[in-house]
């Protein structure tokens, strides 16, 4: 599947947007399976064959076996500001989670993208 959208499927049991029992299914091109529903594998249900993503992933999506990170603003408090540390001590905490303000108001920095 190429440049495709499957969304808002719902399956009873195994697979909401795509069931495999076995062969080869590729994704690719922006590819999106989105809001589906079933008991077991929401978006995928993978009982035997394979199935791959060939990049680029939709825009502002993830492929769950990488590491998404949040590129951020540079922390740019004066040195001598508490506010400096705490901002640089949270860096990789506000990398991995998309919201600005993590622990407190000024911990994580505005997202870049």
């Amino acid at each position: 599947l190429a440049r495709s959208t499957i969304s808002s499927c719902i399956a009873t049991k195994h697979g909401g947007g795509l069931y495999s029992a076995g062969g080869r299914t590729t994704l690719s091109d922006g590819t999106l399976i989105s809001g589906c529903l079933a008991q077991e594998g929401r978006s995928v249900f993978l009982l035997a064959g394979e199935v791959s993503y060939t990049l680029p992933a939709p825009a502002g999506r993830w492929l769950p076996n990488a590491r998404c990170e949040v590129y951020r603003e540079a922390c740019s408090y004066p040195s001598w500001d508490a506010k400096q540390a705490a901002c640089l001590e949270h860096r990789e905490d506000c990398a991995l989670n998309l919201v600005e303000n993590l622990v407190d108001p000024w911990y994580c920095q505005a997202p870049t993208f």
